[in-house]
This record gives structure tokens, sequence and C-alpha cells, in this order.
């Protein structure tokens, strides 16, 4: 049976590509999957690749640093596995592991082997500072000499990449929602908020994501205390704290420092109810390939506040399903906060934040891999 080698930093990131897994298991390919498996947080990972019939290997990487001594033994790993193995194509996401991979899978290309790169998120902007912008997008340009497809989620990030060295650059709708999932939910919003010890009579601010510099979630807390009736809302986030980050007590004592109402869930499995919560919902970040949060609250018809950059730029249209900010400009998110905490501008929203998410169902995005993989495997 022919085979495919999908790679990612961390194991955790294939909550992300199941679907990927899927499309290629239904066009008779064996899946192998590389990843540091050593970081779990807590997941059933492991034991979900091996009930899909996917074989795991441990590779040691490190995401926090490139150049990190774990990266080059990182390499050494794989340079191992792609000896012992013939893939007729490798599929690499996370700029770290898709940079040493590309490096280490170079000869093979040679023997016919696929190389496909999916960005979930270039790390250069329009928000870069030149330094960071001359970086990263160098790495980039130097790692897509070796590849021959890169796969990109939003429009910027696509414009960006037809500036790199591979020929070949494609743009799908991103990794794809189940939209029924969050819109058909049925569930008690004042009882449920009660149970989450969140307030019945005020106005929540939802965001979903780890608690991580890139999050953002401190603009919040801040655009909600320039709010003259600041004690009227409550902002909740649901994620982990990325490790060594301490994000948790910065948030928790900016928002006591603030006189806001700050509820931290860390990582939930009801996120469909609990969006379902939910007055607004926020999503604030600095880079975002896409954001699914976002989607997902969208598909709940609940319209959002976000930042003008990569993907969040597809789903949020002005005055049809949020407001976009720049994400350091406090006064611009309390503005966008004031004018969805009307509830006529909530509800006239409400139906064309359903249809905007259609276009990142699963259904279109297995579909547009579907074709991907064809075209290029055939």
């Amino acid at each position: 049976m022919k085979k495919v080698l999908i790679v990612t930093n961390l194991i955790g990131f294939v909550s992300f590509l199941w679907n990927d897994i899927k499309v290629l298991q239904e066009q008779g390919y064996e899946v192998h999957f590389a990843a540091n498996g050593e970081v779990i947080l807590g997941e059933d990972n492991l034991d979900k690749l091996k009930q899909k019939g996917v074989k795991f290997y441990q590779i040691s990487f490190s995401s926090k640093n490139p150049f990190a001594m774990e990266n080059m033994k990182a390499f050494q790993e794989l340079k191992k596995i792609l000896r012992s193995q013939h893939y007729e194509l490798i599929h690499c996401h996370t700029p770290i592991a898709a940079f040493i991979t590309r490096i280490a899978a170079a000869k093979y290309r040679k023997k016919d082997t696929k190389v496909i790169y999916t960005t979930h998120g270039f790390s250069f902007t329009h928000l870069s500072s030149k330094k960071q912008w001359i970086v990263y997008y160098l790495i980039e340009k130097i790692a897509s000499i070796y590849t021959d497809v890169i796969i990109t989620i939003n429009h910027e990030d696509f414009d960006n990449a037809k500036k790199l060295l591979c020929k070949d650059i494609r743009l799908i709708n991103g990794v794809g929602v189940d939209t029924e999932r969050y819109h058909k939910v049925t569930v008690n919003r004042d009882e449920y908020r009660t149970k989450l010890g969140i307030p019945t009579n005020k106005i929540m601010i939802l965001s979903v994501g780890e608690l991580s510099e890139r999050k953002n979630h401190q603009i919040i807390i801040k655009a909600l205390s320039l709010l003259k009736n600041k004690d009227q809302y409550v902002y909740v986030i649901c994620g982990r704290e990325v490790g060594g980050t301490n994000i948790t007590n910065m948030l928790t004592g900016l928002a006591e420092e603030r006189g806001i109402e700050l509820h931290l869930l860390g990582h939930r499995s009801d996120i469909p109810e609990i969006l379902h919560c939910s007055d607004i919902g926020a999503i604030p970040s600095v880079r975002e390939g896409l954001g699914l949060a976002g989607i997902q609250s969208l598909c709940a018809e609940v319209p959002l506040v976000g930042t003008r950059i990569q993907g969040i730029c597809e789903y949020i249209i002005e005055g049809e399903s949020g407001y976009l900010c720049n994400p350091y400009d406090e006064k611009a998110y309390a503005m966008a906060i004031e004018k969805l905490s009307n509830v006529q501008i909530r509800n006239k929203m409400k139906s064309k934040c359903y249809a905007i998410t259609q276009k990142f169902d699963t259904s279109v995005t297995n579909s547009q891999m579907s074709s991907i993989y064809e075209s290029i495997l055939k």
C-alpha cells in the first residue's frame, strides 16, 4: 500500500487534521504521523491515531526555538524514518516542524516523493515589525525551495506565499468545521450559565483559545474597562495556558486592577453549549491563520469583535457578522463591543453570521483537500 507521512510539531495539532487523514485513507493511502507526543496535555490522540490505523512516530521537536538542540535531534530522527520508508507524499504543518521536514526530505523529492506544506498562518503579517517580517519571511523562502505545493487558508497568506519560491500555491477554506454541531444546540441559557458560575443578567463576551501572547485576550479586558457600564459585562475565556507563559496571572491581575469580571474556564468539551450562552464572541489574536473559534461562534449566530488580520478577515464582515479592530487599539475594541451590546444589532446579524460559515463546512474543505491530493498524487 502507498504511504503518506504527516508531520507536525506537537501531537495535539492532529485535532485539526482528522479530516485530512480521513481523505487520504479514503483514497487508499496508509497514513503515518510524526510529532512530539510527549506533550499530550491529557488528550487521547495516541489512542485515536491507533484506532484509525495511523502509525505514529515520536519526534523530539521543540516548538519554542527552531535552533534548539531538540530540533537537531528531531532532524536526525526524521531522516531515519525517511530512510526506512518510501512515502508518496509528505505533508507538513506548523513552522518549525515544516522547516525541518522539508530540509530532511529534500533528496527524496528527487525520488518522486511530493512535499506539501500547509501554513496555518505565516508568522509574518502586515502587522509585523520590519525585523520580524524579514526573519520569518527568509525562513519560509528558504524552505519553499524544497516544497512542491504550499497550501494557505486565508487571502493575506496566499498573497504572501506567492512571493516565495514554490511555484504551486493553493488556497483552501481551512481545515473544516462541522457547522451543524455548533448551530443545532439545545440549551437552557440561564441554567447553563448558572451551572458555569456566570451571571445570567450580564452581557457575556466569550473567547475560545489558548492563553498565550498571540491570542491577545488582555485587549478585551482593557477595552471593557473603558466602558462606563463595565459592570454589566462578564468576560469568559475557554482554553489552557501555554506552558511557562504565566498568562493566567497576568489576565487575572489585569481584570482585578481594571474592575472587570473575568472567568477562566480552562479546556472545555462543551464549547457548543457555552457558545449558545454567549452574547458576543471575541477573537483578538495578533496572528491567526483562520481561527476556528471565530467560525464556531458565527455558527451559533453570535457576532464577533476581532482583529483585522489574516484569516479573521475571511469571516468577520464589517457590520454584517461583527467588527474588525487593530489588535492594540483598546478604544476601537471598546467601540465595537458597545455596538454589539445592542441586542437589535446582534439579532439583525444572526442569519448572516450562520450563512458565512457554510463555506468553511467540512464538506467543502474535504472536497478541496481531496482534489489537491488527487492532483498531486495522480
